[in-house]
């Protein structure tokens, strides 16, 4: 994805995160129990005469159970499972209405600043940005239109990866710029869906990253970045906009960095 388009998928996006194996080795000596035994019986014959299991790999054995009349037992080496792959589902555009309002509900709070909406769209209301943040991420946005929401299946049970394209109207600006969001939807203990804003475990936040990679997701990416290239061609005073955006985000970029350093000194 193109750097300017990460940004605006940042701006558009919320804080929403916010087998050993056991291999059992059998092995057999069989020249140290030829010093030691009758050049004609190995060990091996010795035990499957005790207890009647014979290594296949050994002749005498074999002709000693037979002698003896006692039933071969056959050693089959235990096989370790190999790790199933969690699964991965398709992106979704139709089939779930609660989610579809869900997002949009989400929106329509964000538009309106209204921090107790958006407390209760999230699992946890603590980790909602407060109206002072809300109002600073928002200075410049008058609206979120045309959402569409995209739907991926988690791997866990009624959880969902959900991406939001939508078409921003920035102030003083005719043409709107498209993002994509993208949340972490749950289905919580009495069946109403929610939008995680916890931490996640490393298990689910990996595949939850993975995502970004797969084939109809890169395809969405890419076709936020081309309506994107061609709304800024298309309106000199979102392309201003823009790059105005881009010297502000470097300036905090670069006062980040120095009060990291600074911090570590």
């Amino acid at each position: 994805m193109k750097l300017k388009y990460k940004k605006i998928i940042l701006l558009t996006t919320m804080s929403t995160m916010g087998i050993g194996l056991l291999t059992l080795s059998l092995t057999h000596d069989k020249s140290e129990a030829m010093e030691n035994l009758n050049p004609k019986v190995s060990m091996n014959s010795v035990y499957a005469k005790e207890t009647g299991v014979v290594d296949n790999n050994d002749t005498n054995a074999q002709v000693e159970a037979t002698i003896t009349n006692e039933p071969l037992v056959t050693v089959v080496p235990t096989e370790v499972p190999t790790p199933t792959p969690l699964p991965v589902y398709e992106i979704e555009k139709e089939g779930y209405p609660k989610i579809n309002k869900l997002i949009e509900d989400f929106y329509t709070a964000k538009n309106n600043r209204d921090i107790e909406a958006l407390k209760a769209l999230m699992t946890d209301p603590s980790q909602t940005d407060s109206q002072e943040d809300l109002q600073k991420k928002t200075e410049y946005i008058d609206d979120y239109r045309n959402v569409k929401v995209y739907v991926k299946k988690g791997y866990q049970e009624g959880t969902y990866i959900v991406y939001a394209y939508s078409e921003i109207k920035f102030t003083s600006i005719n043409t709107p710029a498209p993002g994509l969001a993208k949340f972490y939807v749950i289905t919580t203990d009495d069946k109403s869906l929610k939008i995680f804003s916890g931490d996640m475990d490393k298990e689910t936040q990996a595949y939850y990253d993975q995502r970004d990679t797969d084939k109809d997701v890169v395809k969405l990416i890419d076709m936020t970045d081309k309506k994107g290239d061609e709304a800024i061609k298309s309106d000199e005073d979102l392309l201003n906009f823009w790059n105005n955006m881009d010297a502000a985000s470097g300036d905090a970029g670069a006062k980040d960095a120095k009060a990291e350093k600074k911090k570590d000194e």
